[in-house]
């Protein structure tokens, strides 16, 4: 059962790398993702993550502006990934982390920051990620601090929120005092949080 479990993922992750169908590819990466979700693929997926991972940053990073879906539809899949293995979370957060601050490309940083919101949306009320939730956050607020676009702002204050719901005790230990308001830069509205220096 097992062996035929890994054929199948192998046989996946070849065909939505390799598809030149778009189409295609998108249905693909639709049963990767029901093959993420199902709980019984978890030893499958814990043997292949360092595959998994590289495979969806490959879609992550590819230039065509017709496959905005497909690599929106990987950020999501890597979000799933990293709440059903919430064992293994540590090390695909380090990974998206690493990747977000090594990347050059705004539009793929977004995508990394998608991934870790789904990821955060996934886990949700199931407090899977108490363990690790205070590296994620340090994360998230160096970003916050760093960023130069507001659609990564946006997406960055996104996670911190996600952060804030789910776990509000890691949140008041990074932000004393969150003031939140509504700044305007170009017609794109997003919200701001501040921190009380101790």
């Amino acid at each position: 059962m097992a062996h035929s479990e890994e054929s199948r993922l192998a046989n996946l992750l070849r065909r939505v790398s390799r598809e030149d169908d778009r189409d295609r590819r998108l249905a693909t990466l639709k049963q990767l993702k029901e093959f993420i979700s199902h709980g019984d693929n978890k030893v499958t997926l814990v043997k292949q993550l360092d595959t998994i991972l590289s495979t969806l940053n490959d879609i992550l990073n590819e230039s065509s502006k017709l496959l905005w879906e497909l690599r929106k539809d990987a950020a999501a899949c890597l979000g799933l990934l990293c709440a059903m293995l919430s064992y293994e979370a540590e090390h695909i957060f380090k990974w998206l982390f690493l990747k977000f601050n090594s990347g050059s490309r705004d539009e793929v940083k977004l995508l990394y920051l998608v991934a870790a919101q789904h990821a955060l949306e996934a886990a949700g009320e199931r407090k899977a990620f108490s363990h690790i939730m205070q590296l994620v956050m340090t994360n998230l607020q160096s970003i916050l601090e760093n960023v130069d676009t507001p659609e990564l702002l946006c997406q960055s204050v996104n996670c911190i929120l996600q952060v804030a719901r789910c776990y509000p005790h890691v949140f008041s230990t990074n932000f004393r005092v969150s003031i939140s308001f509504v700044i305007d830069v170009n017609g794109v509205y997003f919200c701001v949080l501040t921190r009380e220096e101790s």
